[in-house]
């Protein structure tokens, strides 16, 4: 059981969602309230990547960037039961040799800092899955959050 009495949610992070999320992820990554908190961030990020945009594949939804920057995109889905949904999303990008850079990273409200679910900390998985991902990546440093309420720069190198 959580601080909160519950049952530790099912996380599961994927590189896609079924179609049928389009509307859950829509809402998460546009019109999240807490994102005024890092607003600076975002136009900042925006300005250097491009607005996200979510699009339809073969294998289902991702989230890209309007600029010329590949990125590559992972979900936090919750499976409770047969029911799911979306309630993160993190962007990142190989901007340099040495250096993954995430340009974007939300949450779902209730999964943040002072939500009834917050000792869940996936925004802390969130990051540490970009971290693995470097890990394994050959010449990868560094992981760099582009927005926080601090910047932070993290070592990415295996401890």
């Amino acid at each position: 059981m959580t601080a909160q009495g519950r049952n530790p949610r099912d996380i599961a992070f994927v590189s896609s969602l079924p179609q049928e999320h389009h509307l859950q992820l829509e809402s998460l990554l546009f019109f999240n309230r807490r994102q005024e908190l890092v607003r600076p961030g975002i136009l900042d990020a925006i300005s250097r990547y491009g607005a996200p945009e979510i699009y339809a594949t073969a294998s289902g939804l991702k989230v890209r960037v309007a600029g010329p920057v590949e990125v590559q995109c992972l979900f936090a889905v919750e499976r409770q039961g047969d029911a799911s949904r979306p309630v993160g999303v993190i962007l990142y990008t190989r901007d340099s040799f040495e250096r993954i850079t995430v340009m974007h990273l939300v949450v779902a409200e209730e999964y943040a800092a002072g939500g009834p679910l917050a000792d869940q900390h996936l925004l802390l998985r969130l990051v540490q899955a970009v971290r693995r991902v470097a890990r394994r990546t050959s010449g990868i440093r560094h992981v760099e959050l582009l927005y926080t309420q601090s910047r932070i720069r993290a070592e990415a190198a295996c401890a």
